[in-house]
């Protein structure tokens, strides 16, 4: 028995939504991948029908979009092509989006690292991993200001015109060295923003353990160690409240840089038409 190239006219005859679900299907692998990539669409922080429905009713867009090719004359396999590219386009924007969100917590797993306060572990809802209590807190802060600066509207506008840079449809992908230097770049860019926020906190602990090293040498018998933990603690806390002021407006000011960083390495990636 031949198996027929296409979806076929049977199959549309049968059930007449046919190509309209995998339309919307395809849109809705887009918007999907990219929420998934960012902490806020979390399985333990939203429910499952509440961001289901939303990527669903966002993918309803795709219904409204002109297309360029005939969606019954697509096999299977070209079908499952095209919603692999869909994702990987979400990915894409949702990374490029996410990073300065997971930049901060890393930021806090590195404060607590170095002020000791990494044996105080919580189940974070977020990852559903133990994380330290500065990691968090930079986390959720970093959710917040997020949202309230318009995040969520920008990422989905920027999901709505990407569908202008790079329209739906079957074809290949490709990455020039532009593209990947793009990626090592957004890769870089995470560590420095993690290191550039711990850096003053960083600065501070180094020095109250300067001072505990010359603390101890004239006094050894003090128990430098557990006065140090309750010191750099208080410190790390201090400085951070200091910042937080100065977090909120790089968080304000990344974001209106994500939109065109975005549309210029799906550019580089090609046109799947």
């Amino acid at each position: 028995m031949s198996v027929p190239d296409s979806l076929g006219a049977s199959l549309v005859e049968a059930v007449p939504w046919t190509e309209q679900a995998l339309l919307v299907g395809a849109g809705s692998a887009r918007f999907g991948f990219a929420f998934l990539m960012l902490p806020l669409f979390s399985n333990e922080q939203m429910p499952a029908l509440v961001r289901n429905s939303l990527i669903v009713t966002f993918g309803l867009v795709t219904l409204a979009l002109p297309i360029s090719f005939e969606p019954q004359s697509l096999s299977a396999t070209q079908w499952t092509l095209l919603i692999g590219r869909e994702a990987a386009a979400g990915i894409v924007l949702g990374l490029f989006f996410g990073t300065f969100l997971w930049a901060m917590a890393s930021a806090g797993e590195i404060i607590d690292s170095k002020s000791g306060a990494t044996i105080a572990q919580i189940i974070d809802p977020v990852s559903g991993s133990t994380q330290s209590l500065t990691a968090s807190f930079l986390g959720k802060f970093a959710q917040v200001t997020f949202v309230t600066a318009g995040g969520l509207t920008l990422l989905v506008g920027t999901l709505m015109l990407s569908f202008g840079v790079w329209p739906m449809g079957p074809g290949g992908l490709t990455l020039d060295t532009e593209a990947v230097r793009l990626f090592e770049g957004e890769l870089g860019r995470f560590f420095m923003i993690a290191f550039f926020i711990a850096s003053p906190v960083l600065l501070i602990l180094f020095i109250i353990d300067l001072g505990m090293g010359v603390l101890n040498r004239f006094a050894p018998n003090f128990n430098v160690f557990m006065l140090s933990l309750s010191i750099k603690t208080t410190a790390a806390i201090f400085i951070l409240l200091l910042i937080l002021p100065l977090l909120a407006e790089m968080v304000i000011g990344d974001l209106a840089t994500r939109q065109d960083v975005s549309f210029s390495i799906m550019e580089r990636a090609g046109d799947p038409q």
